[in-house]
């Protein structure tokens, strides 16, 4: 009897449960103002549920089996002037673990200049709730802030655009070398 006793004991042993572990490739999906979709790889121990914080934003698969499993997140297109922000969460036993979702603004105001500087600087804006995206003209993109400044490889032909909500007037600090200023979408 003592014998299958100290049989059982490591047997007994390897059957504690293992904590529960929710592992993603990416810990936060930035979406465009359109909508869209976007894949989310994920690795659990156990079966697993997913939630959404926000009726804009939808997940396929909404559960699964332990292992590995990729899920779409799929947001509505962002008609606002505001860049609005959500999650997912994947529950695996009492853990639980979450994904942010960004969605950039739509920004209906568009200013265009033309220039040939080696760097700009970007107009200065005024408006209430202003946000904005500044698209260089040489494949750089950034969010809108003031002072800001982008210096190029060299000179040349560039046409940067500000994508911009909120905004009532913009001043630009020095037209030397600027072609083109069209405001018609502004």
């Amino acid at each position: 009897m003592m014998g299958l006793m100290v049989l059982l004991t490591p047997a007994l042993l390897s059957c504690e449960r293992e904590e529960p572990s929710v592992n993603f490739d990416v810990a936060t999906l930035d979406m465009k103002a359109a909508g869209g979709s976007q894949t989310v790889n994920l690795t659990t121990n156990y079966d697993w549920t997913a939630t959404t914080s926000d009726p804009w934003l939808q997940v396929s698969p909404a559960s699964g089996k332990k292992g590995t499993a990729s899920l779409t997140v799929r947001a509505d297109a962002n008609d606002r002037s505001t860049l609005r922000r959500g999650s997912v969460t994947i529950t695996c036993r009492d853990l639980t673990r979450s994904i942010s979702v960004n969605q950039q603004p739509d920004l209906p105001q568009s200013l265009v200049i033309k220039h040939g500087n080696a760097s700009f600087k970007a107009p200065s804006f005024t408006g209430s709730g202003m946000t904005g995206t500044v698209l260089w003209g040489d494949g750089a993109e950034e969010t809108y802030r003031s002072g800001l400044i982008h210096t190029y490889a060299s000179a040349g032909n560039y046409s940067v655009e500000i994508k911009t909500a909120g905004a009532y007037s913009f001043k630009v600090e020095s037209v030397a070398g600027v072609t083109e200023i069209d405001f018609l979408n502004f």
